[in-house]
C-alpha cells in the first residue's frame, strides 16, 4: 500500500510522501525499506511487536518506527491516536533512508538544521510526550490533516509539511530530554535543563508559543513564582522566559523559512507574532538578517553543499 498524498486542483499530480490518518487501522501495516511511521497516542495504550520484542506504549505518547521491519499490532485499549506514515523526503528532498544512516548525515544535519529523525534511525520506538505539549501535537497534527485533505491553494503540501515539522520538533525535543542519543547535544532548541521547574517552564513555552503568553502564565504552570522563575531561567539558559520564548518562536521559524514555501505572513503567524512587521523586526534582531534574506541563503547554502 503506497502512503502518499496526491495533488488534484492545485499541484495535480504532485506526489507528497505522507499520509496522515485518524484512529487508522494497524494490522497488516506494510513499512519495511518504503516509510516510518509516528504513531501519536493521546489516550489509551497500544501493543505492537517488533522482531520478537514486545512494545507498549500508553498516552501520552509517540511510537516510532523505522523502515528496517514492519510492526506487528497485538492490541489497543482505549486508543485515540493520529498515523503519520511518511518517507523522510518529505521534509526535504536529500533525506533519503540512506544518507539519515550515513556517518555523514550528522554534520550534514548540524550545518543545516535538519532533521536528525534519531528516534527512528535508533529504534527508540516509545518516547513519553509532556503534558503540556500534547495539546499542541494534537492541533498540529488535525490542521496537517486539513491541509492534506483540503489542499486549499498552492501551498498545500507545504502547509502540511509545516505542520507536521512542528511534530518532529516536539518529538526531537523529548527524544533529547528522556535521556536517548541526544541527551549532551545542546543547540539553540534543545538546551540541556537540569531543575525540573524550570524543565515544565520551557516545556510549557515550547507548547504554547504559538499564543500570546506572558511571565504569569508561564510561572503558574511551572509551579513557581516570578523571581525564582527569572533566576532559573538566566543562571540555566542565559535569558528570561519571555527572551526565551522570542529565541523559541525564531527557531521553529528558521526550519520553516529553510524547508518551506510557506509565505512569511503565515510562518510569522503560526509561531505568535500578530504582524509580519514585528516578526521581521525581532527575526533580524536575533539573526542579523531579515526572514526573507535567511530562507534565500538557506536553500542555496544546502543545494551547493549537498550538490
Amino acid at each position: 500500500m503506497e502512503h502518499i498524498t496526491v495533488g488534484r486542483k492545485f499541484n495535480e499530480g504532485k506526489v507528497a510522501f505522507v499520509e496522515c490518518v485518524k484512529n487508522g487501522p494497524l494490522d497488516k501495516i506494510d513499512i519495511e525499506n518504503k516509510y516510518f511511521l509516528l504513531i501519536i497516542l493521546a489516550k489509551g495504550k497500544l501493543e505492537f511487536e517488533v522482531g520478537g520484542v514486545k512494545i507498549i506504549a500508553t498516552a501520552p505518547s509517540f511510537l516510532c518506527f523505522g523502515e528496517s521491519e514492519n510492526p506487528i499490532f497485538v492490541s489497543k485499549s482505549k486508543a485515540h491516536y493520529t498515523c503519520v506514515y511518511f518517507h523522510p523526503k518529505f521534509l526535504n528532498i536529500n533525506m533519503t533512508f540512506d544518507l539519515l544512516r550515513s556517518k555523514k548525515y550528522g554534520d550534514i544535519a548540524t550545518t543545516h538544521d535538519m532533521f536528525m529523525l534519531k528516534p527512528f534511525i535508533d529504534k527508540a520506538y516509545v518516547i513519553p510526550i509532556a503534558e503540556t505539549q500534547v495539546e499542541k501535537i494534537e492541533q498540529s497534527a488535525d490542521y496537517m490533516i486539513k491541509e492534506l485533505k483540503e489542499q486549499r491553494d498552492w501551498y498545500w503540501s507545504c502547509r502540511g509539511r509545516s505542520y507536521f515539522m512542528e511534530i518532529i520538533i516536539a518529538l526531537e525535543r523529548m527524544y533529547g530530554l528522556i535521556g536517548y542519543g541526544m541527551t549532551h547535544q545542546k543547540s539553540d532548541n534543545t538546551p540541556i535543563i537540569k531543575n525540573p521547574k524550570l524543565r515544565d517552564a520551557v516545556l510549557y513555552i515550547e507548547g504554547h508559543y504559538g499564543r500570546n503568553l506572558t511571565l504569569t502564565d508561564i510561572s503558574a504552570k511551572a509551579g513557581i513564582n516570578h523571581t525564582s522563575l527569572t533566576a532559573l531561567m538566566k543562571e540555566e539558559l542565559g535569558c528570561t522566559a519571555i527572551e526565551y520564548l522570542m529565541k523559541y518562536r525564531i527557531t521553529v521559524s528558521k526550519k520553516q523559512l529553510a524547508f518551506t514555501d510557506v509565505p512569511i505572513k503565515d510562518i510569522a503567524n503560526m509561531v505568535g507574532f500578530k504582524t509580519v512587521q514585528h516578526f521581521n523586526r525581532i527575526f533580524k534582531e536575533i539573526t542579523g538578517t531579515t526572514p526573507a534574506e535567511y530562507r534565500k541563503s538557506a536553500v542555496q547554502n544546502r543545494k551547493d553543499e549537498i550538490k
